[in-house]
Order: structure tokens, then C-alpha cells, then sequence
């Protein structure tokens, strides 16, 4: 090991350790996922859909509209000639900002796909799916699927193209296939139970034995955990003197809940300013 590796490995915390990792880490999610068929049978089971040839596959795909808009890394992301589909690795509950952070791959994922000048009848359906370690509504089902519907009748479907899919492996409420029950308890549990798993296990197996990609794990990581610290030491001296200036001394205590959460600058920053939004969250966390 080079010297270089030792202390990029020094500044990972014992549990986030690259050899440790699982399925359930977005990056070895992302890089096992670089494995075609097993992509393609993996957004099948979920979708029920047939997947064609003319697949493209991209795993932490960056996109960002303009300059100044926030940006998304797409964990897996797949199109073919009829339909587009992300697929996330989700192992923590950002104050349950997964609906609209849906509402936004969505609205990227659209804004990727039209050209200038393409009719809108050309937008291909599109699936954002969310494999969830944790249960996002609790209400113990293995999936939660939403389409469009009309509130007024709902038997009357909007019928726009789009379907959000969260899997929850934690789920106790089987409304999925075997095979997708399979799936989420390998995940939970790293024992494969059929044929498909297997070959999954062993792929997530020589993804941890690349070592070009055990490098960029960790760089990757340090990286983003230098972002996510400027963003809280940022968020964190705002929200602390407005406190002191508003005499709402238990602020910084919420923010220090927020920063535990895994909550980035924006959920911060919005509790610094936002006063009823802040009321909302004493009451959350009980401050």
C-alpha cells in the first residue's frame, strides 16, 4: 500500500472503510451496477419492464441545468429507447426530504432528456427509484409506488409518464415479488438466496478488489465530506448568531441536530432563516 493510501485511509472513519462496504453504499451500488446484465436484471425485477439494446448504463451521473442551480449525482442511471430510469441507494432519512427530492431528480431527469425543439409527446416514461435501508412513511410496506392521480376521482390517472418507486428493506408488509423481497432482505442481511444474488455478491466482491476504485472511494469521500463540512461550519456560525441576536439561544443546539442528521447547508440554512420553518423543527427534535 502506498504511502499516499495510508493517509487518505487515516482520515476514513473504521465503519466507512472501503473493504467494509456493501451493497447498500451508494458507490459500490454505482459501480456494481457498471456490470450490464446485472443492471439490466436488477431495473427489470424492480420495474417489471423489459429493458431493450439499445441500454446506456451511468453510474454517478452529474447533472446540473445551469450554473447557479443545485446539481444531483444520479447513483445509477439507465435509458433505453423507451423509457429512463435512476435508481438511488438511500441509507439515511434527511428530515423525510425524499418526496421532494424525487420531485427534483424527476424535473432533471425531464430536463435532460427534451431537446430545443422536441414536442413534449416525446418525453420518454420515466422511473426514479429509491432502495431505502430505512422505512420512509412507516407504514411497513416493502414498496411505496406513486403515479399521478386526480384527487376528485381516482380511478382517473394523469397519465404523464412518471412513476417513483421506494423500497424499503426494512419492510414487513410484502407487496412485492419474491424476488424483490429477496433482494431487499439481501441487502439487509448480505446472504444470497437465488442465483441472482449470488452473481450480485460476487460482483460487489471484485468491485472492493479494484483498486483504482478503492481510491476513488475514498477520495470521493473525503471529498464530500470537506463540502458538507464548510456547508455546516458556514450554516453553523449564521445560525448561531442569529440565535444570539434573536434570543433564541436553543438554535445552536438545533443545528447541532441537524449536522448529526447527515442535513446539508441548505436544511441549515433555512432553519437560520426561516422562523416558522424553525418552530416546525424544535418541535421535531423536541428542543
Amino acid at each position: 500500500m502506498k504511502d499516499y493510501e495510508k493517509e487518505l485511509i487515516n482520515l476514513i472513519p473504521e465503519d466507512m472503510v472501503y473493504e467494509k462496504q456493501t451493497l447498500s453504499n451508494d458507490f459500490i451500488f454505482g459501480k456494481t451496477m457498471q456490470n450490464k446484465e446485472l443492471c439490466v436484471e436488477l431495473i427489470t425485477m424492480l420495474t417489471g419492464n423489459e429493458i431493450d439494446d439499445s441500454v446506456t448504463i451511468n453510474n454517478q451521473k452529474p447533472v446540473k441545468i445551469t450554473s447557479d442551480s443545485k446539481g444531483v449525482r444520479y447513483d445509477v442511471y439507465v435509458e433505453d429507447l423507451k423509457n429512463s430510469y435512476d435508481a438511488e441507494m438511500q441509507n439515511y432519512n434527511s428530515l423525510n426530504d425524499l418526496p421532494r427530492r424525487s420531485r427534483y431528480y424527476q424535473g432533471l431527469m425531464d430536463l435532460n432528456l427534451l431537446e430545443s425543439g422536441k414536442s413534449y409527446k416525446q418525453l420518454k416514461d420515466s422511473y426514479i427509484i429509491f432502495i431505502c435501508t430505512y422505512d420512509p412513511f412507516g407504514k411497513s410496506l416493502c414498496c411505496y409506488e406513486f403515479e399521478n392521480t386526480c384527487i376528485n376521482d381516482t380511478n382517473l390517472a394523469l397519465e404523464d409518464g412518471r412513476t417513483i418507486l421506494m423500497f424499503n428493506t426494512k419492510g414487513t408488509i410484502v407487496n412485492v415479488s419474491n424476488e424483490i423481497k429477496e433482494f431487499l432482505d439481501y441487502i439487509e442481511t448480505k446472504t444470497a438466496t437465488n442465483d441472482f444474488l449470488s452473481k450480485l455478491d460476487n460482483e460487489v466482491e471484485k468491485v472492493k478488489q479494484n483498486k483504482e476504485w478503492r481510491i476513488e472511494y475514498m477520495k470521493t469521500w473525503i471529498r464530500d465530506m470537506d463540502i458538507r463540512e464548510d456547508g455546516y461550519a458556514d450554516g453553523l456560525a449564521e445560525g448561531l448568531e442569529l440565535g444570539k441576536q434573536s434570543g433564541e439561544d436553543k438554535l445552536g443546539k438545533l443545528i447541532c441536530k441537524l449536522i448529526e442528521a447527515g442535513c446539508d447547508q441548505d436544511e441549515i440554512m433555512r432553519v437560520s432563516t426561516d422562523s416558522e420553518y424553525r418552530q416546525e423543527k424544535f418541535k421535531e427534535y423536541e428542543i
